[in-house]
Formats: structure tokens, C-alpha cells, sequence
């Protein structure tokens, strides 16, 4: 008997907060929008859209949005809008407990710049392109040269699988990519330049570079280095100022 009452209560409970929530739900359908309350994630310093022009966007589609009740805002749509920017990799529009409309950004993330035939852009954390912001501009790698939708996806690679790797995360400040397919990389220590060859086998080339780094180069000598040259197996030739 004991038992079945326990079901009972917890079944006669449960339907109880549906309804609650269902009611509240409706409630707050019927509620004037108090605000509009946007929150940018800035946490990897990034500021290419502020919480102004995620404003306007929503001005723009809802111009009277302080008059209109919740029911009104096709938060669907709304999102869609905001994901359209070249800017925002996600955003989530819904409605607080304060009666505020309530808006979380994800901005993207560049994992480096492209300055080629096609113009600039940002290639971005999970291989897509990113327009420029006038707002912002990340530090980030740049890649010149001769840029194709092939070596795109290379570089993207390259610098996902090193920015795994302690030694040179960040340790690349540009590539530039030659017609025949050669890249020369430009690290941030000193003044030299890296000429990987083609971005074949780049994992072992760079393992090699490494070890050179590791036991021939210090800080005394790293600016008297002109040239790198990775393209020969086995070696890596060193040229000096």
C-alpha cells in the first residue's frame, strides 16, 4: 500500500509541474519584452561583433520590439538572422525569467588570415571562411601567395594539428605559398625563414626542424640564421646572415 502511494504521489506530483510549467509558459507568452539583453562571448578576446550590433540586427527585424509581446518574436528566424552573420558561429535567442529577451553569441574563431587573389578573409576554427570585421582584427597567422580551395584545407590542417602541439603552438607567424607549391613558413622567434619544400610529410619535416631548434639553436645565435631548408630528407640546411 505504502509503495503504491509513493507512485500515486510521485505521478500526481509530476503532472502538477507540468502543468506549472505550461502555465508559466503561456504566461510569459502573453508578456510585454521587457528588454533586449545580448551577452558576446568575449572569452578568447575576440570582438569582431559587439552587443550593439547584434541590436541593431534585432531592431532591423523587430523595429517596435518594446511593444510587442513574446508570441509575437519568431525566435527561430531571429536565430537564423544572427547565425547569418559572418561573424557569429551560434546564437540562441530566448525568453528570461525577468521578462527580458535574452540573446547568447558564439562568435567564430580565426585560426588564420588569407591574403591572396581572392581577396582577405579569415579562415575560421572549423574550416570555414570569415569575412573581415571592420570592428576587430585577430593575431593571427597570415597566409600569402598562390591560395586554392586544395592548399586551404592543407593549411587549415597544418595549423589545427600544431596548435595541439606545445612547441609550436603559436610559434608560426606566416606562410607563404609559391606557384610551384612550396611553402616558406615565418616563425615569430628571430629573423630567419623556414623553407619547408612541398607540405608533403610536413608532421616528420617539422619534427626534424624541431630537433634543430632543440640542440644547434639559442638565443645568441637564432638571429644570425638566415634560411632554414627542410626540402631534403634527412637534413636541414642552414644559411646565415
Amino acid at each position: 500500500m505504502s509503495k503504491a502511494w509513493n507512485i500515486a504521489a510521485w505521478s500526481l506530483g509530476f503532472v502538477l509541474l507540468m502543468v506549472m510549467l505550461a502555465f508559466s509558459a503561456n504566461r510569459r507568452e502573453d508578456m510585454h519584452i521587457a528588454d533586449v539583453d545580448v551577452h558576446v562571448n568575449t572569452d578568447k578576446h575576440q570582438y569582431f561583433i559587439s552587443k550593439e550590433d547584434v541590436q541593431k540586427i534585432v531592431h532591423t527585424e523587430y523595429p517596435n520590439i518594446d511593444s510587442l509581446l513574446y508570441r509575437e518574436i519568431n525566435i527561430n528566424l531571429l536565430e537564423e538572422r544572427l547565425d547569418n552573420h559572418p561573424s557569429i558561429r551560434k546564437a540562441e535567442v530566448y525568453s528570461a525569467l525577468d521578462g527580458k529577451l535574452r540573446i547568447d553569441v558564439t562568435q567564430k574563431q580565426p585560426m588564420f588570415r588569407v591574403h591572396g587573389s581572392a581577396g582577405d578573409y579569415y579562415i575560421a576554427e572549423v574550416g570555414d571562411s570569415m569575412a573581415l570585421s571592420p570592428n576587430f582584427s585577430a593575431k593571427v597567422p597570415l597566409v600569402t601567395g598562390a591560395i586554392s580551395a586544395e592548399n586551404e584545407k592543407q593549411l587549415f590542417d597544418f595549423f589545427v594539428k600544431f596548435q595541439q602541439d606545445e612547441f609550436y603552438k603559436n610559434f608560426f607567424e606566416g606562410v607563404q605559398v609559391e606557384e610551384n607549391g612550396d611553402w616558406i613558413l615565418y616563425p615569430k622567434p628571430g629573423r630567419h625563414h623556414v623553407l619547408l619544400g612541398t607540405p608533403d610529410d610536413v608532421e616528420s619535416k617539422l619534427n626534424k626542424l624541431r630537433a634543430f631548434y632543440k640542440s644547434v639553436v639559442d638565443k645568441k645565435n637564432i638571429d644570425q640564421i638566415k634560411t632554414l631548408n627542410l626540402a631534403y630528407d634527412g637534413q636541414v640546411i642552414c644559411t646565415k646572415y
